[in-house]
C-alpha cells in the first residue's frame, strides 16, 4: 500500500519532500544536548529510550536534509 501511495501523483505536481523538510527544520536545543550526550558519554545514551534515540535519528536526518539544501544548521537554522 506504501508503495502505491509513494508513486501516486498530485494534481499540480510531484512533491520535493526533501525540500519540504528542510524548510520545516528548526534548531531544537534539546536535541543538539542529546548529541553531546551520545558523544560524551555513550553508556548513558545507550540507556535512554528507544523512542529519545528514533526521535534524535529523525532529527539528525532533517538536519542534514537542511544542510543540502543551504540552510545554516548551526545557528538558528536560517
Amino acid at each position: 500500500m506504501s508503495d502505491f501511495l509513494h508513486r501516486t501523483g498530485y494534481l499540480d505536481g510531484p512533491r520535493d519532500k526533501d525540500a519540504i523538510r528542510a524548510a520545516e527544520w528548526q534548531r531544537d536545543e534539546r536535541m543538539e544536548r542529546m548529541v553531546t550526550l551520545r558523544d560524551s558519554n555513550p553508556e548513558m545514551f545507550d540507556r535512554m529510550g528507544t523512542i529519545a534515540r528514533i526521535s534524535l535519528g529523525y532529527y539528525e536526518n532533517a538536519k542534514k536534509i537542511a544542510a543540502q539544501y543551504g540552510r545554516d544548521t548551526n545557528k538558528g537554522g536560517n
